[in-house]
């Protein structure tokens, strides 16, 4: 728009302010070739801002393309790094605490885990546990409590959930003192808790008290003693004189009839 406007001005400048016949087509010619190139300088002048405005919007769109990027990934990054959440709604066999295997049910609401645990052995006495847990992200703790050998048993287990397994350390304490520790492993075997059953534990066997040595005092021995005389007094014998009525009186036979019955 700025060069015809420029052509313009100049043609009209050019009519007005020469006399007639004076004009030359070379001056003429010159001058238009003079405002064209200035005209040219003027858009390329002009364009200038255009392009550094490109150039601006470009290296913004640059930087907001590699703002989205980095989020992106360290939005990945932190999906990554998070652990997942242990799901352990399963019966598990855990090895290494005893020298068979343990089956343990463990029922999962959320971060808070009860249970029970069975060990019946090939050899030895089988036995019946209490389990109560927790799980924090793959972090598991568990404590087991059993009657061992007729002794109350606690088991400290801590350990790390992953690739459906969990494994870590265990404590076992009995009396207030550690009787073993180590490391486990343990993995789910069935998703069916309702399918647990407890082990079959024998009752000790009963022992029969002897009965009691019976006692016999000096006052035990005299109201013996009192009662048997009693006894014998109250067998005395009495004699039936029915038997004897043709005997006795004047002139019967009066042997054969006890003392004191002759009436002589």
């Amino acid at each position: 728009m700025i060069l015809p406007l420029l052509l313009a001005l100049l043609t009209a400048g050019l009519s007005l302010g020469q006399p007639a016949g004076s004009t030359s087509i070379a001056d003429d010619n010159s001058s238009i070739e003079a405002v064209v190139d200035q005209s040219a300088t003027l858009s390329l002048n002009e364009s200038t801002p255009i392009n550094e405005s490109i150039n601006e919007n470009t290296s913004l769109n640059e930087s907001l393309s590699l703002n989205e990027t980095g989020n992106v990934s360290s939005a990945a990054g932190n999906a990554i790094a998070a652990p997942l959440k242990a799901d352990l709604n399963y019966i598990w066999s855990f090895s290494g605490i005893e020298a068979g295997l343990i089956t343990m049910a463990l029922e999962q609401n959320g971060s808070v885990i009860l249970g029970r645990a069975k060990y019946e052995p090939d050899d030895g006495m089988a036995w019946n546990a209490d389990v109560l847990g927790s799980v924090e992200g793959d972090k598991v703790e568990l404590t087991m409590s059993a009657m061992k050998d007729n002794a109350l048993t606690t088991t400290r287990l801590s350990g790390t959930f992953a690739n459906e397994a969990i494994r870590g350390n265990f404590t076992q304490v009995r009396d207030g003192k550690i009787v073993a520790n180590g490391t486990f492993n343990a993995t789910w075997i069935n998703p069916d808790i309702s399918s647990y059953t407890p082990a079959k534990v024998e009752a000790p066997a009963s022992v029969t008290a002897p009965a009691p040595a019976e006692v016999t005092s000096t006052a035990d021995t005299a109201d013996a003693a009192v009662n048997k005389t009693t006894s014998k007094m109250n067998e005395k014998k009495y004699t039936d004189v029915r038997e004897f009525k043709d005997k006795i009186g004047m002139g019967g036979d009066l042997s054969g009839i006890p003392p004191g019955m002759s009436g002589f």
